[in-house]
């Protein structure tokens, strides 16, 4: 166990991932813009939003434009930035592209001064409006929220797709390296689910959708693994050989990530960033901690999604079943429990939480990348073995533990020197305490 923990503690040590998304004043201000170009009671819809790759500081709007008296148009409009961040030039249209050609710099200049007006004070006294509404605390308790508010979302993350190594784990003590990138399927379906419906349905509706058809497309590929590979090489090694399996599912995330290279492309897959606009919560002088919508949304699907799993676990006919396959295998069989079906069910169940994982991060992120499935999972098993691995809730724990460390030593410390900590740390936890921090056993569900 510790020589897996510290192999893989290496291997998370050497990679490293990052995601690029629209920020919200850029986004804001290039939807300001299309009124600009076209006549008065012209119907404008958006069918997509992304990031121009390569291009810092710039968006790129997709829209249906109906113009009086002509017929509906399918349009683009590409908004640069002169700065993005803080910086004051995050409000300056440094240059602007449509599909007819690039807008000369007269009408930018008329559109910038006279159409949007000053959109840093705008954007300003509408910050400070919101600010007189709030307590105010010391710098301390706000930055401290802040921080605690920022690790929301990988806490939540972590947490659900570690709950997916703790199931497979808990059920026959095999590690199946592949979630992370079973979980980028699933975001991939769900921005194309997003692409495919929000303009016709609705943002909503398609979000939803999104949703729903991430978790079961990946419970789907888990269903797969299970069925074509796992339940295969236990019958080989009649169950013994854990190495076996490691290996096995080392080959399948490779060769998952290489499918989804091939098929989607090598960049990113983005979606328009939904509820991003932050909400003020308190102050401490020109320090105000705020949150997102976005924010608070993935955090309550994460916790009704593990509140419910646990319920099923604990209280349903196949809870009852893996507890008893998990403590004794050759009992469960004499009593009637179909071995080669609870497999199956508890890698589409491990599926569909790693697939929700993934569909949270891209909705969040608002992208979608092959190579992220390899970091994201191998932290999410870090969180499970910190957790203890094949307990469910010390996996949801050590997600949660894992996710605000990193926020807060963000927060405090060199964030340079951020992994180094919480993997070494692991490995100290995994030396004194090889059974994890939560559990007082191996299979506590």
């Amino acid at each position: 166990m510790w020589r897996l923990g510290a192999g893989l503690i290496g291997l998370c040590l050497m990679l490293a991932g990052c995601a690029t998304t629209i920020e919200p004043d850029h986004l804001r201000i290039c939807r300001d813009v299309l009124p600009a170009l076209h006549p008065e009671g012209t119907a404008l819809r958006e069918t997509r939003q992304m990031p121009v790759e390569g291009v810092p500081f710039t968006v790129r709007i997709d829209y249906l434009a109906r113009e009086p008296g002509r017929l509906q148009q399918v349009r683009y409009l590409v908004c640069q930035f002169a700065g993005g961040g803080n910086d004051a030039g995050r409000f300056e249209l440094a240059a602007l592209l449509t599909d007819a050609g690039p807008v000369s710099e007269v009408k930018r200049t008329i559109i910038q001064r006279w159409w949007l007006g000053d959109a840093a004070a705008l954007a300003e006294a509408s910050r400070q409006r919101q600010a007189q509404t709030i307590a105010r605390v010391p710098m301390a308790v706000a930055y401290g929220a802040q921080q605690v508010a920022n690790g929301l979302v990988p806490a939540a993350l972590y947490g659900l797709l570690a709950s997916a190594y703790a199931l497979v784990y808990g059920l026959l003590g095999r590690i199946n390296l592949a979630f992370g990138e079973i979980a980028v399927a699933g975001a991939y379906a769900a921005l194309g689910m997003v692409a495919a419906t929000s303009a016709a349905l609705g943002l909503p509706l398609g979000l939803a959708l999104a949703t729903l058809l991430g978790s079961l497309t990946a419970a789907c590929f888990g269903l797969a693994v299970a069925r074509g590979l796992i339940t295969p090489l236990l019958g080989a090694s009649g169950g013994r050989s854990g190495q076996t399996v490691l290996v096995a599912t080392i080959g399948l995330a490779v060769a998952l990530s290489e499918g989804l290279r091939i098929i989607h492309g090598s960049s990113a897959r983005w979606a328009p960033p939904v509820g991003s606009e932050p909400i003020p919560l308190m102050r401490a002088g020109e320090f105000v901690t705020t949150v997102t919508a976005n924010q608070l949304a993935v955090f309550a699907l994460a916790s009704l999604a593990a509140i419910s799993l646990l319920l099923v676990m604990r209280f349903s006919r196949f809870g009852r079943a893996w507890r008893a396959f998990a403590d004794d295998p050759g009992m469960a069989a004499l009593s009637g429990i179909d071995a080669g079906r609870l497999v199956a069910l508890t890698f589409a169940l491990a599926g569909a939480a790693a697939g929700l994982a993934g569909t949270a991060h891209a909705l969040h992120f608002g992208s979608a990348h092959f190579a992220l499935g390899t970091v994201f999972g191998l932290k999410a098993l870090t969180a499970a073995i910190l957790g203890g691995i094949g307990s469910l809730p010390g996996a949801l724990l050590g997600g949660i533990a894992l996710g605000l460390a990193e926020t807060l030593w963000s927060g405090y410390l060199p964030i340079q020197w951020r992994d180094v900590a919480v993997f070494s740390a692991l490995v100290l936890i995994i030396v004194i305490r090889p059974q994890g921090l939560f559990s007082p056993d191996r299979r506590p569900v």
